[in-house]
């Protein structure tokens, strides 16, 4: 089953769980899409590389992958993504997330997978993190089954 991941920013939790039934489109000018990828499994080692915290201590993060809203039994998802991720992101040079691309290219889950494209997602997921900052806004996945 493939998952559609949509990442945004919001500037508050309660307007990004407005997302769970409307377009995001509609509603944000930053959408940046990807297959399969879970904000609180798959950016977990990710976000191990750029901030140097544990997974433990990732995972016991309060906006780490928190459910704001569902429907359809959780066919679709608003969750948060954590700041420390969106910080790291937005502060990270481009050979940063070079070396963080490839770091995260032996992610278990991607082995054997074409990962040329993940140094592109980073670059744009860094994007929209600086907007995210610069706005005072946070960013969120929206998932869909």
């Amino acid at each position: 089953m493939s998952v559609l991941s949509d990442y945004f920013s919001a500037p508050s939790d309660e307007e990004a769980a407005h997302a769970i039934t409307e377009s995001l489109s509609s509603l944000f000018d930053d959408v940046l899409q990807m297959n399969n990828l879970f904000p609180d499994y798959h950016l977990v080692p990710l976000e191990a590389f750029l901030t140097g915290r544990s997974t433990e201590e990732i995972e016991k993060g309060p906006r780490h992958g928190k459910l704001l809203a569902s429907v359809d039994d959780h066919q679709v998802m608003v969750v948060t993504v954590s700041d420390e991720l969106m910080v790291s992101l937005a502060a990270a040079s481009p050979q940063r997330l070079v070396e963080a691309a490839e770091s995260w290219s032996r992610f278990e889950d991607f082995q054997g997978s074409d990962t040329s494209g993940l140094v592109d997602f980073l670059r744009e997921l860094a994007d929209l993190a600086r907007r995210a900052m610069t706005d005072e806004e946070h960013l969120y996945c929206k998932m869909s089954c």
